[in-house]
């Protein structure tokens, strides 16, 4: 360990190229910041056509083309100095920001980091400018290209090793990259956004209207499942796409507010969003949400945060409202209740079920015959069958130091041990069990090639997510190929998983995967969750005795009682608590 160092040292001013790096990195954190700045200078151009390059994550090269006014050519040299702007003028104007850049620092942070070139001309000139910026030095020549501008920006980082060397990887960089540009893409659907990536197209945006462009992105079940309502008075006014209550994600990696067409933070929106669902969807479960807020600008500030990711409103618990209501009018055409009936004040039953015992050893006991409203004397079992069926269950003994009585209501597994009767819920025990195995493996070695390989198709965002991950995914058992621009293939699964929702498993990766600024091991936990969750048997699948006994055995061995997701699987009643609750003791 390096010694601290002598803190008697003297205050003394830093040196002008040591603050403009601090300050750069405050601006620009990694190459999805510089796409950003340079996207939101080409959208205050009034852009209608924004090409963007991308070679090696950004580090090695970034290019943003974009149709809009251009800079002039005198200006060029000036338009990378600190705080150099065109879009305010005096303090006031930062109350009332129109545009999506105003502070004057983003192309000077850029070059700050990297060697840019800059081209551009205006309309009202024949000729414009070329600026080449490298090493804190400055070359202008002269440029006839087209009306717009063109930013190249190439060796990111190349001055600042520190930086670079806390990126997370190209992987990682590149999705961060198209996040940011999907977020942009969205809140500017008229605008064409072209996207290559390592000289190969990768996106093509067509301008559209939002429903559209979000359609482009994230698929069309993701749009066929979102609703639209507008709300609207003289302060603000909100349009909201959010998803039906059948549809919804196990993360929060699909919730966007943007405001003024800026992409934003603002605290409890997630929270807004889940009291609007909090009767629809249960706990893990969240909504997909795409809601524009346009507001004077004068009653929001935007100067919070060096990257402008955040916004201040004039009055948070108003927006607070606006949002649960615009949400809530959304959702209240598509919850239906259920039947009522009058008579008897219950709800009605349409089914009434017998016993049914298994087909393998261990019985049966169903759970309707206990909870029904019986009609008629005629509709209740004969009690004599139930204690044959109850008698067959307790008769039946194990060479353990456990008895295996049964399963009930389809879904749980009665034991009873020493004095103790413990109830399983035999789902949730298996997927520990799976996932437990899946924590302790580097590979999965034993894999099932698909007699017919499964085409699914995903949207350009869930294509992204998947290839990242391909390695890892291959790792564990699941094979998976890029079919064509806009489908993969699934060749192979762990031998051990169920191959009734291939379609489901992969997407709940997907979905799993999707914050991706978590660690690597924090992403492969999300995948043996998904696919312990997807392999272990389900409620009223048939369970052998040998699956019954495996599940009791894992019970009674392990110290761990919840499943991945954090639900109790084994709930213990001692023979001293029903004593007393029939009162014997």
């Amino acid at each position: 360990m390096e010694p601290m160092p002598n803190i008697k040292q003297r205050i003394h001013i830093l040196p002008d190229a040591v603050k403009r790096k601090i300050a750069a990195g405050e601006v620009i954190d990694g190459p999805y910041s510089v796409i950003k700045e340079l996207v939101e200078n080409a959208l205050d151009a009034r852009a209608t056509e924004i090409d963007i390059e991308i070679e090696e994550s950004g580090l090695k090269r970034i290019v943003v083309r974009d149709n809009g006014t251009g800079i002039y050519r005198d200006d060029l040299p000036l338009a990378v100095e600190e705080h150099a702007t065109s879009k305010i003028k005096n303090i006031d104007d930062i109350y009332s920001i129109f545009t999506m850049g105003f502070r004057g620092e983003a192309l000077s942070s850029i070059t700050e980091v990297s060697h840019c070139t800059i081209l551009s001309r205006t309309t009202e000139e024949d000729i414009g400018g070329k600026l080449v910026v490298a090493d804190g030095k400055k070359e202008m020549f002269n440029w006839a290209g087209p009306t717009g501008t063109t930013v190249m920006v190439e060796n990111l980082f190349f001055n600042t090793p520190a930086r670079k060397k806390f990126l997370k990887g190209l992987k990682h960089e590149l999705n961060r990259i198209k996040d940011i540009i999907f977020t942009l893409a969205i809140a500017n659907p008229n605008i064409q956004f072209k996207i290559s990536i390592d000289n190969k197209i990768a996106f093509n945006f067509e301008p559209a209207d939002t429903m559209n462009r979000i359609r482009d992105i994230y698929g069309n079940e993701l749009a066929e499942h979102l609703i639209v309502a507008n709300l609207s008075d003289l302060e603000c006014a909100f349009d909201c796409y959010c998803s039906t209550p059948d549809y919804y994600r196990s993360n929060r990696s699909l919730q966007f507010l943007f405001v003024n067409k800026r992409p934003v933070q603002f605290p409890y929106f997630s929270f807004i969003l889940q009291q609007a669902y909090q009767t629809l969807l249960n706990k893990g479960q969240y909504p997909v949400a795409f809601i524009f807020c346009n507001v004077k600008p004068d009653l929001i500030d935007v100067n919070v945060h060096p990257a402008k990711r955040e916004v201040r409103f004039f009055d948070s618990n108003y927006i607070h409202s606006m949002l649960y209501n615009v949400v809530t009018k959304a959702i209240s055409g598509t919850i239906h209740t259920l039947p009522y009936n009058n008579d008897d004040n219950i709800l009605k039953h349409t089914t009434q079920k017998s016993i049914q015992p298994m087909q393998d050893t261990y019985p049966l006991v169903n759970d309707d015959t206990a909870l029904l409203p019986y009609q008629s004397k005629s509709d209740i079992p004969d009690s004599n069958a139930i204690l044959k069926e109850m008698q067959k269950v307790y008769s039946h003994m194990h060479q353990k130091e456990y008895t295996i009585l049964g399963t009930i209501f389809g879904l749980y597994v009665l034991i009873q041990k020493d004095e103790t009767l413990y109830i399983i819920d035999f789902h949730a025990a298996h997927e520990r069990k799976l996932f437990d195995y899946l924590k302790n493996l580097k590979t999965v070695d034993g894999v099932q090639k698909l007699l017919v390989p499964v085409v699914i198709e995903l949207s350009p965002d869930m294509i992204m997510r998947i290839e990242t991950f391909n390695d890892l995914l291959h790792n564990y058992g699941i094979i998976i190929d890029k079919f064509d621009e806009t489908s993969i293939i699934v060749n192979a699964i762990p031998d051990f998983c169920n191959t009734n929702n291939i379609e489901g498993l992969i997407r709940d990766i997907i979905d799993a995967v999707s914050e991706h600024n978590n660690p690597v091991d924090d992403i492969k936990i999300k995948i043996f969750e998904k696919i312990a969750c997807h392999s272990a048997k389900r409620a009223h699948d048939s369970l052998t005795n040998d699956d019954l006994v495996a599940i009791a055995d894992f019970v009674f061995s392990t110290d761990t009682f919840r499943c991945p997701h954090g639900r109790p699987f084994v709930y213990a009643v001692s023979k001293s608590e029903l004593e007393r609750f029939f009162r014997r003791s």
